[in-house]
């Protein structure tokens, strides 16, 4: 237990460092600028160390990262308000092993194909056109569902395995996105990790339903047949 407490620490540590890092990859002209345009003279040891502190366009970065995590967390805190029964259906879902979540990712990838696919066509008739915008809300949305019960899960099993499992659920969330979101600041992998993650969701999603942990099925509109 020791062992998976010393290891969340060091996780949550290397994904602050990941966002920091990526904060100052996002605008690589620091590099260049003299240091006497950052409000810093010459001293050695020092210069380079508080210049990246007060250098504009790093802290301009760091506040849109940091902003974008708080973004991230406060969707997930309404999802799981919203429709905790859900998210615990799809997080008991994708707690299977791995293997399912490939098979997640695969219904992911077929649902985007088939979706894209219906929604060029719809554009064809002026009465269809709705249409696309409506897929695009339903992908987006049922993304976001899966994207949560990820994070929360994900965040979930490494307090459990720490034997931090009791606390709130929102902290389980908490740990999820900071790891989640560090991976998807990384450049240019970061990118594909959040296409996946988005695929990945919105299979878990239409797997179980929307969470509700039903099959899909026509039967209600055969009951009084």
């Amino acid at each position: 237990m020791k062992r998976w407490r010393m290891m969340v620490v060091i996780i949550v540590l290397a994904a602050a460092l990941i966002m920091f890092v990526s904060a100052l990859l996002s605008d690589l002209t620091w590099w260049s600028r003299p240091l006497g345009s950052m409000s810093m003279v010459r001293t050695p040891h020092r210069a380079w160390r508080l210049a990246l502190v007060q250098d504009a366009g790093i802290q301009v970065n760091i506040a849109v990262l940091l902003a974008g995590l708080v973004t991230q967390f406060m969707a997930g805190v309404l999802v799981l308000y919203l429709v905790p029964r859900r998210v615990h259906h799809m997080a008991h879902a994708i707690a299977v092993g791995w293997r399912q979540l490939l098979r997640y990712l695969v219904v992911g990838i077929l649902l985007a194909i088939v979706l894209a696919v219906v929604g060029l066509l719809s554009i064809l008739a002026l009465h269809t056109m709705p249409l696309l915008i409506i897929l695009a809300m339903f992908f987006f949305l049922a993304s976001l569902g899966g994207v949560v019960a990820l994070t929360y899960q994900l965040g979930r099993v490494l307090l459990s395995q720490a034997g931090w499992s009791e606390g709130s659920p929102l902290m389980s969330l908490a740990l999820g996105t900071s790891i989640i979101y560090a991976i998807t600041r990384i450049p240019f992998f970061g990118w594909v990790v959040l296409v996946l993650l988005w695929l990945t969701g919105v299979g878990v999603a239409v797997a179980t339903r929307l969470g509700s942990g039903k099959p899909w099925s026509l039967l209600p509109l055969m009951e009084d047949s």
